[in-house]
């Protein structure tokens, strides 16, 4: 009962906000907030908007990959840092997850589908009921947001910007195996982390002057380097191209050095997986330690924004 209570009280936060209205136009230089993709990771990646908003900096735009677009979505409609927290530490990850697809599902069927193990339904259901919005522009959330996901048939980087918001973020979290893929237009769509996933450069074609870039990578991948900049198979057969020759990471290194912010929590030890009370808890706290450390960071954008600022 208390959960319900609480998703209750959450989503009519984000009703209240979106009954305000969008914001209006500035001359200041607009900031995004970029949140990578990680998995149970993603919980780090809480912690530092308490920072952003303790230090009052106007967030303009935000865009996620994977559990970066699920926060990146809510953040978008009003949701903020303590409710992510509140929220966050209150789901049942694992009966989330472990809705297991039929058997259709777990056929290869490249027309309309990939295997994967758990369909994410009740993921999906869950995120819409606390979005408040279904089919739209996403210029016209509170705040514009994007996610990035990956057309598996072309195994081509793909921004979504309109449409069924919860289903854009099941597509950009889908992970492959894991997840059953997710059909839209004449794509097949899976993790946009494959790709993308530090996504900074979207923000920047938004017309993003500042990006805080939120990184949950592990230390080991973000020294590495792509052996390859392009797939050349497709299907599931891509899958196995991609671990060996890791496409993504020359754009990941890129974008890293792009963002003007960059956050990067201690994420060692943890995992896609860690989505256990007791991880996420930790998670958590590493985000916040982490936001606290970029302080000094944080307020240099201020000092940028400063002479255009407005109060959150």
């Amino acid at each position: 009962m208390k959960k319900y209570l609480l998703l209750i009280l959450l989503l009519f936060i984000g009703l209240s906000v979106q009954a305000q209205g969008p914001k209006k136009k500035t001359n200041r230089p607009k900031v995004a907030l970029v949140i990578g993709g990680g998995g149970g990771k993603g919980a780090a990646a809480i912690g530092v908007p308490k920072y952003i908003e303790q230090a009052e900096i106007p967030i303009d735009m935000v865009v996620g990959t994977s559990v970066g677009s699920i926060l990146g979505g809510l953040y978008s409609v009003g949701y903020r840092a303590n409710d992510l927290d509140t929220l966050f530490q209150s789901q049942n990850w694992l009966h989330l997850f472990t809705d297991f697809a039929t058997a259709k599902y777990k056929r290869f069927d490249q027309r309309k589908h990939i295997p994967g193990l758990m369909k994410g339904d009740r993921l999906t259901q869950m995120i819409d009921s606390l979005l408040g919005y279904r089919t739209c522009n996403f210029d016209s959330l509170p705040i514009p947001m994007r996610c990035v996901a990956v057309n598996i048939r072309k195994f081509e980087e793909v921004v979504l910007d309109h449409g069924n918001v919860a289903q854009a973020i099941r597509a950009s979290m889908s992970v492959p195996i894991a997840f059953t893929t997710v059909e839209r237009d004449s794509m097949l769509l899976v993790d946009g982390g494959l790709l993308n996933n530090l996504p900074v450069d979207v923000a920047r074609s938004m017309g993003a002057d500042i990006v805080i870039a939120i990184d949950l990578m592990d230390a080991k991948r973000a020294t590495q380097q792509s052996r390859t900049s392009s797939i050349h198979l497709n299907g599931p057969l891509s899958l196995l191209e991609w671990e060996f020759t890791r496409p993504d990471l020359d754009k990941y290194h890129v974008n890293r050095e792009d963002a003007d912010v960059l956050i990067h929590p201690d994420v060692t030890g943890f995992n896609g997986a860690s989505f256990m009370p007791s991880d996420t808890r930790q998670l958590i706290l590493n985000g916040e330690k982490a936001g606290q450390d970029a302080w000094s960071k944080l307020m240099e954008v201020k000092k940028r924004i400063n002479p255009f600022h407005t109060r959150l």
